[in-house]
């Protein structure tokens, strides 16, 4: 039966691949237009050495820098909404959430670890914080989509997001700019870059953004998900010799925030519950009169995040090989208070059934070294190298929960738990990958990566009230305080291997089986020790992926379609089951098609974009048969660029994008609560650079429509359900001037 339904889900895919190619079809009737029209080449490294996209047997969505700035992405969600079954939500601002092909991870545990991994300069970035980083002044951004379980560090089973920063440089340049918007947006931005010596080049990028809050408490008056960005990164490139270079970087970045607004609603959404729970609770949320941007609770909350990092990368030249040594030191301090369920309990005298607060602080540091060789035959390819990597993580988090008059709990007396946890990691890893040219149009890549973990975890409850019963998300009545110990390691071996055909110089076809591994993880917010001490089960991907890579009508039109059938055995899963924090192995099956286009209808006009089709289920544990959460079935995405230029020099570019995401699941049980409508988000801007190129001032708006959409939910207990809202409609004008 499980062939048979996989072999269904293989038709349906090839079935929606044959109606994109079809579409591109009538394109050919546009090729005496704009013959002079050429697609920008973008270059890569996805396979640690620079090759075009189009030679890559993988996956991988690109962004040159270019493309960053012109199309207004800022932010990782920017990313995720332009790169084909790429999703990313957030719990807060400390625990950003990356889902690729529907895997990733929620578990938000000192000894857990995203199944997405995040490079910033090739340094793997631990702690899930380090994925909102800000987007600016960036040489590219590099998604890889399904396994990289070879070439890549720690837990990249799902996939992996490189960002590459500009580097220092020889000749003077530098770039300021002041972007102002509605909710008294200010954001300041500038770089300099240029010789320090003949040896010696440096950078300093600086960024200082403050926003008002899109939300509001009306309780309390504070204003809700704001923003107060300071950031900047420093660099320098030393080139002793001709055959040494040396990167040494610095960055450090300041987020303070009010946090995130949730919002009670779904009360009417199956399963509904009795009356007598979800009415006081819907007639509270009436009295500010349904504002989704609204909240009301006595608590004035706060999210601060701190991150801060070093790396040292030389570079040497062997003449047979490249030496590439990567050192790194990175660290992260995180502090929230959240009303996480916002609803007034009776203590300040509304109706509710009961209400929870959840606050938490985090330190974590880290350090990895990395030694690659890399080196290149007429026919031979290969890199080889050795990886480590340490982490230390502290988490104290403390839930405490109000009940309401009408709770059927309410005689056990309020909770008060407090989880601290302090977790060390260790990983070490070896890897080699070679690409053999068998003849000028095959090529075979073989690689393997062995990699041992191991994980240490001290757990503590705490009952803040001295009471025998400790009534309290997430240790409910059967919980009691403990400590305890954990313990573990685990070792894998993870492959890889591709064959890719050359048809022409602009045509590629290839097929590649990759794997995937993450170490297991210790439960965290557990009501058990036994729980607590035991963990859970490294999680394994193999992916199955055949794929094109086109470029047509000199280079105006690229089109690239992948196919994939991905298996996942023992995937970390993590939910809210009767007041518990419930942490399980699941396995899953997904499978689907992915495309990308880009289309030079003129010199002047340009539209590219992807369009990408997923099927997938648990197979196996307490939710099989259900679908994955974090994963639509169909995205879609569209950018469009219209540059006019004038007599003088000068010109004016517009540009238009359209991001389309099928409905999907936040909860494993894909209660209908949970269930998250499709959704629409329009950008647009509009850009005039001087005749000398010196300045521009660009006009821009974001979520045109102003459409309502989660990024982060939970279904309550007693019916309803909490959801964070995506960013409002938002609009401002951007002026930057660059001097060289």
């Amino acid at each position: 039966m499980k062939n048979s339904s996989r072999t269904r889900l293989g038709i349906r895919h090839a079935i929606h691949a044959a109606i994109v190619l079809s579409f591109g079809v009538p394109l050919t009737a546009l090729a005496q237009e704009g013959a002079g029209a050429v697609l920008e080449e973008i270059t890569v490294t996805a396979e640690r050495r620079e090759q075009s996209l189009q030679e890559v047997p993988i996956a991988v969505t690109a962004f040159s820098g270019d493309m960053v700035n012109e199309g207004g992405i800022t932010r990782m969600e920017d990313v995720a909404l332009r790169t084909p079954n790429f999703k990313m939500t957030s719990f807060n601002t400390a625990e950003s959430q990356l889902y690729l092909r529907g895997i990733g991870s929620s578990l938000d545990g000192p000894a857990s670890d995203p199944s997405v991994a995040v490079f910033i300069d090739d340094v793997y970035v631990g702690r899930p914080s380090g994925a909102s980083t800000d987007l600016y002044d960036l040489e590219r951004i590099e998604v890889l989509r399904g396994p990289q379980g070879t070439l890549y560090g720690r837990n990249a089973a799902g996939g992996a997001v490189n960002i590459f920063t500009k580097k220092p440089q020889q000749d003077f340049e530098a770039k300021a700019g002041v972007t102002v918007g509605d909710y008294s947006l200010v954001n300041f931005r500038g770089y300099i870059n240029g010789p320090i010596s003949d040896s010696i080049a440096g950078k300093l990028t600086a960024n200082v953004r403050t926003r008002d809050g899109y939300a509001e408490n009306v309780t309390t008056g504070q204003d809700l998900e704001d923003d107060d960005t300071k950031s900047i990164r420093g660099q320098l490139l030393i080139t002793p010799s001709e055959t040494v270079d040396v990167l040494v970087g610095f960055d450090y970045t300041d987020i303070n925030t009010s946090g995130d607004n949730r919002f009670l609603t779904n009360f009417d959404v199956p399963p509904v519950f009795p009356p007598v729970f979800t009415d006081p609770q819907a007639a509270e949320i009436a009295t500010f009169g349904n504002d989704p941007r609204k909240s009301n609770h006595e608590e004035t909350q706060k999210s601060d995040k701190k991150l801060m990092g070093l790396m040292v990368d030389v570079g040497a030249d062997l003449g047979w090989a490249t030496l590439t040594s990567i050192t790194a030191y990175r660290e992260s301090e995180s502090s929230w208070f959240q009303a996480l369920v916002p609803l007034l309990s009776d203590r300040a005298g509304g109706s509710g059934i009961y209400e929870v607060d959840d606050g938490a602080d985090q330190e974590a540091d880290q350090v990895s070294q990395e030694f690659r060789l890399a080196g290149a035959t007429d026919n031979l390819n290969w890199v080889a190298g050795f990886f480590y990597f340490r982490e230390n993580v502290f988490k104290s988090e403390r839930f405490v929960t109000y009940w309401g008059p009408l709770s059927p709990v309410s005689f056990f007396g309020d909770g008060d738990v407090t989880f601290n946890m302090d977790a060390k990691t260790e990983s070490y890893a070896a890897f080699g990958q070679f690409s053999w040219n068998i003849t000028d149009a095959f090529a075979l890549t073989l690689g393997a990566r062995y990699t041992e973990d191991e994980k240490e975890q001290d757990s503590e409850a705490v009952s803040n009230i001295p009471i025998t019963g400790v009534w309290g998300i997430p240790l409910g009545p059967a919980g009691s305080p403990y400590s305890a110990t954990g313990k573990e390691s685990w070792d894998k071996v993870t492959t890889r291997a591709s064959l890719d055909w050359k048809i022409t110089d602009d045509h590629m076809v290839y097929f590649t089986y990759s794997e995937g591994f993450k170490s297991g993880a210790f439960n965290s917010h557990t009501p058990s020790p036994l729980i607590a001490a035991v963990p859970l089960l490294p999680e394994t991907a193999t992916n199955y992926e055949i794929g094109a890579k086109t470029q047509w009508l000199d280079d105006r039109l690229r089109f690239n379609i992948t196919y994939f059938d991905l298996e996942y055995d023992d995937l970390q899963t993590w939910s809210l089951v009767n007041f518990v924090l419930v942490a399980d192995n699941a396995a899953a099956e997904v499978s689907g098609v992915e495309t990308e286009f880009a289309f030079a209808f003129t010199e002047n006009f340009t539209i590219n974009g992807n369009y990408a089709t997923m099927d997938h289920k648990f197979t196996a544990g307490a939710n099989a048969g259900n679908k994955l959460t974090r994963a639509p079935e169909t995205t879609w995405s569209v950018f469009a660029n219209l540059s006019m230029p004038f007599a003088s020099g000068a010109a004016l570019d517009l540009l238009a994008s359209t991001s389309y995401t099928d409905e999907f699941h936040f909860e494993l049980t894909n209660d209908l609560r949970g269930l998250e409508e499709d959704v629409s988000v329009l950008d647009a801007s509009a850009t005039f650079t001087s005749a000398d190129g010196r300045w521009d001032v660009a006009l821009w708006g974001k979520n045109l429509s102003d459409e309502l959409y989660a990024v982060h939910h939970i279904s309550g207990s007693f019916g309803g359900a909490t959801k964070i809202w995506g960013p409002p409609r938002t609009y401002g004008i951007t002026f930057n001037y660059s001097w060289d």
